[in-house]
């Protein structure tokens, strides 16, 4: 319970501190909740690899960018063309998570995903022909309000382990890997 409210308090204060950054630099941060939320979840989930799934969550990001890529330069703005570059990016999402052996959970790839696409749809929707200045951008900024997001949460679980963590790192060393029971 200790780690629950510390955490939502570390995250609250990124929260604000991301918006009076972003006010002060003039950076035009999307909104706080989003970024900050995916940067906590991140970072707090149980189990795995940090690095993984970091790794896994910013290839995601760059699965949704491509998809957006495709959607701007070679499918029609239609139900059927979203729906193919939505089949696309959960696609390559997965392939992704495959190739990481089992480091890169799926989940964190499209967490990435889901949180490149909460920042950016509603601008890409706007103006597709700006794709090319409005995505870097968005990203840009989106990593920021992340960062600060993950930061906050890494802080708080180096700070205040969960219990099945510690036992985990007292318990065996040896690797695990998703699909090892087939």
């Amino acid at each position: 319970m200790r780690r629950t409210l510390v955490s939502g308090l570390a995250l609250a204060l990124a929260a604000v501190a991301s918006v009076y950054i972003g006010d002060a630099l003039n950076l035009g941060l999307p909104n706080a909740y989003l970024g900050i939320a995916v940067g906590g979840v991140l970072a707090l989930a149980p189990g795995g690899h940090k690095l993984g799934r970091l790794a896994g969550f910013l290839l995601g990001m760059l699965a949704a960018l491509v998809g957006y890529a495709v959607s701007a330069g070679f499918v029609p703005q239609s139900n059927g063309g979203e729906a193919v570059v939505a089949f696309l990016i959960i696609a390559l999402a997965t392939v992704i998570s495959l190739l990481g052996f089992g480091r890169m959970p799926l989940w964190a790839v499209l967490l990435g995903v889901a949180g490149f696409a909460g920042a950016y749809d509603w601008v890409f929707e706007d103006n597709v022909p700006e794709f090319l200045t409005t995505a870097p951008r968005t990203l840009g900024t989106f990593l920021v309000v992340f960062g600060l997001g993950y930061l906050a949460g890494a802080l708080v679980d180096w700070l205040l382990p969960e219990e099945s963590q510690s036992a985990e790192a007292q318990g065996s060393d040896e690797l695990e890997t998703v699909g090892s029971e087939f």
